[in-house]
């Protein structure tokens, strides 16, 4: 799971949280490195949470998938949630659906935007609005979404990702306050 933080470029920094979270093995720690990095790096299974403070643009936090229990500790105050799909693996899609669900449940009443990504892509291409119809996303999940395919290891569709999720976020902000989510 990660999160991420923007600071924008008036004189006080704000900050803008991401919380990337998924299955084992659905490929959170390669896109937290690529996104850090800026290229691949061979990740080991992450044991708790990797952060980095570091990046001007992004406060990232790399939550274990294996916990997803622990996941609504950190939605508080969270701008975005990535919610990362290993699309390679078809088998996992009962257990994709029933956290999409659990996550709908536990962010229902905070103004989050979710970007659903699509992991190695560059292995196998799948049909993201059948995979997202198939599980129920687009009709479990009420928040603000979007989602994109992505490699980690070559970077495809990462940037375009980010920015769509970008969008989410600054359309949270703009909506007027009436309208916001309590």
């Amino acid at each position: 799971m990660g999160c991420i933080c923007s600071a924008q470029a008036n004189q006080q920094s704000i900050k803008t949280k991401i919380v990337i979270i998924g299955l084992e093995q659905s490929g959170k720690t390669a896109l937290f490195e690529y996104i850090k990095r800026g290229n691949f790096v061979e990740t080991q299974p992450t044991d708790g949470y990797n952060v980095d403070f570091n990046n001007k643009d992004f406060l990232i936090f790399d939550l274990a998938g294996r916990t997803p229990s622990l996941w609504q500790h950190y939605y508080e105050n969270t701008d975005g949630i990535i919610f990362v799909i290993d699309s390679s693996n078809k088998e996992n899609l009962q257990q994709v659906k029933e956290q999409l669900m659990k996550l709908n449940q536990d962010i229902e009443f905070l103004n989050i935007g979710v970007l659903i990504m699509f992991t190695k892509s560059d292995l196998e291409h799948i049909n993201c609005k059948a995979f997202l119809d198939e599980c129920g996303v687009l009709k479990n999940l009420e928040q603000e979404k979007a989602w994109q395919m992505c490699s980690s290891k070559t970077g495809e569709g990462i940037e375009e990702g980010i920015q769509k999720l970008m969008l989410l976020i600054k359309k949270q902000y703009t909506r007027p306050q009436n309208q916001q989510k309590v």
